[in-house]
């Protein structure tokens, strides 16, 4: 995969906690993943004794925090993220190096977060919007990403800053007008009502052994927007797990699950949800239903880069002093004249930005269709119905192919002697069992549905049970008999098949249990 994506995150942790899989499966993938975080998170909470004293200190506690998302961005093998406010970009499109800070906020009666009545000057919510928004617009002008990622309209749970870096994000990528509706993506965080219980279910399996406090309604907002995107992260849950426990002041991770200072105890999601928002059609940038996809087949939406145009690359974020600040290295001076193109006032830029087409469009004026990428659209698993059905039809032709082997097969077998005792040794029916158990597995594997592996499963069971009928054959032979060894090689299909369901689970199945 030849991409760029970026990513808008207002506080370290965000990043792991809501999209810690995805950056993960697409680093993995070969996909640039940029990071871009708004604050420190000074205003944050400190959980445990250890730390206890980087409470109340908004410095101390930042000079923390760019540590700890140092070590989360290794973890998900992230190389390039830097804080607003620093970066390169900004700074050749003429604005002043400048830190954002924490807003902070408070519960509300509707148990969701919200603006505080008093914030720092440097707060971000104290900011200019314009500001903010010219700022990641120059940051979008230089890097030129494929697909940019940040938070819903809501926020997730309510945070202001998750607001601002929403708003200021869909303000930035309309500052490029016509032109960024057409070459970039955005896609936003959702929350599925089916989801946001299953994050909070205290009745999950280990959840009791967390020592969690169950909540007593779900913080984060369900909302109704169309999910474009259900990216399953499983094989990532490692790396988010990881990512997530170096915000050791901000999360507890415990196995599956995980707390913030609240103790409130979490499901770590396996599947994280988003929508794909129509920037350019309005400032709402409303969602657009991209029904069974992945961020794989939203990157396939946007147009490819020529060679020798992609973004300047970002030096690595540590600790500043550690690597001589945050941001890109040298880019060419058209990348930055682009950049203070981009940071221009918003007016022109809104006017610009409402001509744009939609963001599903792909056939824009001067955009050739025949310009997009083509890269391997294959899953691991696809729950589609037409992947179920080729799954069917494959498992149809090696049911056929396992059944006639197996069967003629089954009845082979020598014998030996033991403490003078013959004993048959069934190597015939052994050997078509293996047969039978790698088909099982192979299209277990990949298809990961249970209509599959029970189609193979009844074509065999179904094979053997027509060569067990003589008036079917000609000379009325018996290929299976009413031996034992036939019997068993009539019924382990079905019987193995049940086993490796258990053991394979059927995507479906995941996302019905897993958020």
């Amino acid at each position: 995969m030849e991409a760029t994506v970026l990513f808008v995150h207002a506080h370290p942790d965000d990043e792991s906690i809501a999209t810690g899989g995805t950056i993960a499966h697409l680093v993995r993938a070969g996909a640039r993943v940029v990071v871009l975080t708004a604050t420190r998170g000074e205003g944050g909470e400190v959980i445990g004794s250890e730390l206890a004293h980087l409470a109340g200190d908004r410095g101390g506690l930042a000079a923390h925090r760019e540590r700890e998302l140092a070590a989360a961005m290794r973890a998900v093998g992230v190389t390039d993220h830097c804080f607003l406010g620093s970066t390169d970009p900004e700074a050749r499109a003429g604005f002043p190096v400048r830190r954002f800070e924490d807003s902070g906020m408070v519960w509300g009666e509707d148990g969701h977060a919200h603006a505080p009545a008093s914030m720092p000057d440097a707060a971000l919510c104290a900011a200019d919007p314009d500001e903010v928004a010219r700022r990641i617009a120059a940051v979008v002008a230089e890097l030129d990403p494929h697909l940019v990622i940040t938070y819903g309209a809501d926020g997730g749970y309510g945070h202001p800053d998750h607001r601002r870096s929403h708003d200021a994000s869909v303000r930035a990528l309309r500052m490029g007008g016509e032109d960024r509706s057409v070459r970039t993506r955005l896609l936003t965080l959702a929350n599925p009502p089916e989801a946001v219980a299953r994050t909070f279910d205290p009745q999950a399996p280990g959840f009791d052994l967390t020592g969690f406090t169950p909540a007593e309604a779900p913080s984060t907002i369900a909302d109704g927007v169309p999910v474009a995107v259900a990216q399953d992260v499983e094989d990532d849950l490692g790396a988010k797990a990881m990512a997530m426990a170096a915000h050791a002041t901000q999360v507890t991770v415990a196995g599956e699950f995980f707390a913030l200072s609240n103790g409130i105890g979490q499901r770590i999601g396996t599947t994280e949800y988003f929508a794909l928002s129509d920037f350019g059609r309005s400032a709402e940038a409303p969602a657009r239903a991209l029904p069974d996809g992945t961020v794989d087949d939203v990157l396939l939406l946007a147009p490819e880069r020529p060679a020798g145009q992609s973004g300047s690359r970002m030096r690595v974020a540590g600790p500043a002093g550690e690597d001589g600040g945050f941001g890109w290295g040298t880019a060419p001076a058209a990348t930055g004249a682009a950049a203070a193109a981009a940071a221009g006032t918003s007016a022109a830029a809104a006017s610009a930005g409402s001509a744009g087409t939609g963001a599903g469009s792909t056939e824009a004026p001067g955009v050739a269709v025949q310009g997009e990428r083509r890269r391997d659209r294959r899953r691991g698993a696809d729950a589609s119905w037409t992947a179920t059905l080729g799954g069917c039809l494959h498992a149809l032709v090696v049911g056929i192919v396992v059944g006639v082997l197996g069967s003629f097969q089954h009845l082979n077998a020598f014998v030996v002697t033991v403490a003078g005792a013959p004993v048959i040794v069934p190597w015939g029916l052994g050997l078509a069992l293996l047969l039978m158990i790698l088909a099982l597995w192979h299209v277990s594997a990949l298809y990961r549905s249970t209509i599959v592996t029970v189609v193979l499963a009844a074509v065999v069971s179904a094979s053997a049970f027509a060569f067990a009928q003589p008036q079917l054959w000609p000379g009325a032979d018996l290929v299976v008999t009413g031996s034992l060894r036939s019997l068993v090689w009539l019924f382990a299909p079905m019987v193995l098949a049940a086993v490796v369901v258990f053991m394979v689970p059927s995507r479906s199945a995941k996302k019905a249990s897993q958020p």
